[in-house]
């Protein structure tokens, strides 16, 4: 029996963490389900309370950790008890603002895999509105573009400070609705309805195979929050990885709600997405020039 684990970073938002695991244990019947909750340090003691509300659970694990560690690093820490605590066969990495409600998930997955082996599996995500998130357009696949963005996010960034970023966006694109960055951001007609290789995948629900597991010890590291989607697509051009889209199982996601719940203004969101972003790309632009 292989085993599956869960790994959801919980940050503030309890209620969405509860949803999440219930949407799990109440669709899914599988032998080798574990869940491991990591709390990324939250101020507000929500990780001591989702310990104390599961310790009787022999299949769901709560790790607090004393600090905010991002994306990146919160979500190691979780993959890093699977891989060697749980000896896990299968990870998937979950936002806790996801829901599961198919209710064959796991045996889907599992049963893909017998049938074509990957390294990283990406399943359809569905936000609230309707929008399918995967597979996701990589606008960062090559130095040149990594810089470009690094060069227009900088000059965004400080004008964030004045409260201008958002009319200067608006003037940009209403006088010059053809930019090289507004181009370069416009989402393609990417198909979701069919199976594809090779192709980006959204961070929020990313399914991990031993065979990723046994060559790798989680994400890299570097990242506070956003761009993960790139770094990892990067490695998996570098590395040889095959990575997946796979409609056939499907994960809804609500978006962006512990990040809500900590800038209510949205002048310190858009900051706050730019100070992390714009570091997200120096450690991709970093890769590059290293590989070259």
């Amino acid at each position: 029996m292989d085993c599956f684990c869960f790994v959801i970073l919980h940050y503030q938002t309890k209620a969405d963490t509860i949803e999440c695991v219930d949407s799990i244990l109440k669709n899914i019947v599988y032998p080798g389900l574990k869940i491991i909750i990591v709390d990324n340090g939250s101020p507000n003691r929500s990780g001591g309370e989702l310990k104390e509300l599961f310790k009787g659970d022999v299949n769901i694990e709560v790790l607090l950790s004393t600090e905010n560690l991002g994306f990146t690093g919160g979500n190691n820490i979780g993959f890093r008890y699977a891989k060697h605590q749980c000896n896990a066969d299968f990870i998937a990495m979950i936002n806790n603002d996801t829901i599961i409600e198919q209710k064959n998930f796991i045996d889907a997955i599992i049963n893909k895999f017998k049938i074509a082996p990957f390294h990283i599996l990406g399943p359809d995500i569905i936000t609230l509105s309707g929008r399918h998130q995967n597979p996701v357009f990589n606008k960062l696949s090559s130095l040149k573009a990594v810089q470009n963005y690094i060069k227009h996010y900088r000059k965004v960034l400080f004008l964030n400070y004045f409260g201008l970023d958002v009319i200067l966006e608006k003037i940009k694109k209403f006088f010059f609705p053809q930019s090289k960055i507004h181009i370069e951001d416009i989402r393609k007609d990417i198909d979701h309805t069919s199976e594809q290789q090779g192709v980006a995948l959204h961070g929020s629900a990313i399914i991990f195979s031993g065979l990723y597991i046994k060559k790798y010890n989680g994400l890299y590291t570097g990242p506070f929050m956003y761009g993960e989607e790139a770094i990892l697509d990067y490695f998996v051009k570098k590395d040889n990885l095959i990575s997946v889209y796979w409609p056939e199982v499907r994960i809804l996601h609500k978006d962006d709600s512990s990040t809500n719940s900590v800038y209510k203004k949205a002048l310190m969101k858009r900051r706050f997405y730019l100070k992390n972003f714009l570091r997200s790309l120096s450690v991709l632009e970093k890769l590059f020039k290293e590989e070259k």
